[in-house]
């Protein structure tokens, strides 16, 4: 009679498991919906605008070298005088440079998708060093193959320069110029620049020229800052509660609540290196410079997919407890479960999983999970009524089900504690089931229900032949 309950167990393993073929449908449904999103998300970018990167203002002096080299010409018998002009850049970074963006973040929907995106309002101000300034032109005018300056220019670069919704004007020192698109940077020609007159760069006092403008800046999820000063002082405020702080620098200090968040970042050129940086960028090579930013994303702290998934992952947990549920049913109570009533409520769990996330596609996530669970669990009650012959063993079990929906939500809805809570829960559920499972004699139970039923059969002979 033991090879009788082993087959049972076997039956039962193998039922369990074949209903992760539904739980891994479902992880890919959601896998699916995900992808859907990420092409939402890419469609907004493309009709408004996507992450900005923002870098600090440059100013840019270009200036025309000219070198004589002197050849012989075959054809003419003669020395011949060639002249090589190249075009070249100085690159001079700001002095305590300071930006203070206010972000006003809202949803934007494709579909049954939304996406946040914001509205900023960029305030940039800074000076440049007037010595530092002076310095770098006598050096170029001093070279032995310099010819000529041409337009100076402040430059700053914006990765998506459709999300610019005003026409900024730059105020340099007391002069008012206005910006014009286009950053003429040879590692990104995104973004604004404004023409300066050389005569605004040869002043011959040691102070400094302060420099300020205003900008609108739309943007998607994301905006970065790349800090080309010596010394940059970023400000963020926006009304989105849920920031990630992301980049090669967190902020010095911050403070987040559910009206929005507010962080401020300092960085050194120390920190950055980005003289030698600036210097490289100035040959051609950009790539380090802009590999130097920092920034904030707006995102959802736990998305619907996020929780989705995190639950499917414990189907196989729910899926074991009603199983575990059942035989001992089965055995306490002495009733005959059959294999497709266990893959009955199996089906009706893993159904709960399909149900939360068609729903919560289209109303609160919270909703969604308390209309699938509720409607699982009046399921389970009206079936196992009959399954487990009475309405007090049925209630008992779609009770114990109750709470395990709301410790899976708890659960799911936590993002720093949601492995140890899970791990929790795996530890008391084995902990009750080898509490109550602890008094079964495992090899005598099957002869005990044999006796029994034996019994009862002898005893209706009985009955019958008198």
């Amino acid at each position: 009679m033991q090879k009788k309950l082993s087959l049972k167990i076997i039956v039962i393993f193998v039922i369990g498991a074949l209903l992760m073929i539904p739980l891994l449908m479902i992880s890919e449904k959601i896998y699916e919906r995900k992808s859907y999103l990420r092409d939402a998300k890419y469609s907004v970018a493309q009709n408004w605008t996507g992450a900005q990167q923002l870098m600090t203002p440059i100013l840019v002096v270009p200036y025309v070298t000219e070198q004589q080299t002197q050849y012989y010409d075959g054809l003419s018998e003669s020395y011949k005088v060639k002249i090589n002009r190249q075009n070249k850049i100085r690159l001079i970074l700001a002095q305590n440079l300071n930006i203070a963006a206010n972000l006003d973040t809202s949803m934007r929907y494709k579909g049954i998708y939304q996406v946040p995106v914001y509205n900023a309002q960029v305030v940039v101000q800074g000076e440049f060093d007037q010595q530092a300034i002076q310095e770098s032109l006598e050096e170029i005018e001093n070279s032995t193959d310099f010819k000529h300056f041409s337009a100076p220019y402040l430059s700053s670069i914006v990765s998506d320069a459709r999300g610019i919704n005003n026409a900024p004007q730059l105020k340099w020192n007391d002069q008012n110029i206005p910006f014009a698109p286009g950053s003429l940077m040879q590692t990104d020609s995104n973004g604004l620049h404004a023409i300066l007159p050389i005569s605004a760069l040869r002043q011959h006092d040691k102070g400094s020229i302060p420099f300020a403008y205003k900008m609108n800046l739309r943007g998607m999820e994301r905006i970065n800052f790349i800090p080309v000063a010596t010394q940059s002082e970023v400000s963020v405020t926006s009304n989105w509660a849920h920031p990630e702080f992301i980049g090669n620098f967190l902020p010095v200090d911050r403070q987040i609540n559910d009206e929005g968040y507010q962080a401020n970042w300092q960085v050194s050129s120390f920190a950055t290196n980005v003289g030698t940086k600036l210097n490289q960028c100035a040959l051609g090579d950009c790539k380090a410079l802009t590999a130097t930013s920092f920034g904030v994303k707006q995102i959802e702290p736990v998305s619907i997919y996020v929780q989705a998934d995190r639950s499917v992952k414990y189907g196989v947990l729910f899926i074991g407890l009603s199983f575990i549920a059942f035989f001992i049913f089965e055995i306490t109570k002495k009733l005959p479960i059959h294999a497709i009533q266990y893959t009955l409520v199996g089906f009706s769990i893993a159904i709960f999983y399909l149900l939360l996330i068609s729903l919560s596609e289209h109303i609160a996530f919270a909703a969604a999970y308390m209309i699938a669970s509720f409607c699982c669990i009046c399921l389970l009650f009206y079936y196992l009524r009959y399954v487990l012959q009475g309405v007090k063993d049925a209630f008992i079990f779609a009770s114990l089900l109750a709470v395990l929906y709301g410790v899976l939500y708890v659960i799911i809805s936590a993002e720093d504690f949601a492995l140890l809570m899970g791990a929790l829960l795996t530890f008391i559920t084995l902990a009750l089931v080898m509490v109550f499972t602890r008094n079964i004699d495992w090899y005598n139970i099957v002869d005990s229900d044999v006796d029994k039923r034996k019994k009862h059969k002898t005893a209706a002979i009985s009955v019958d032949q008198n």
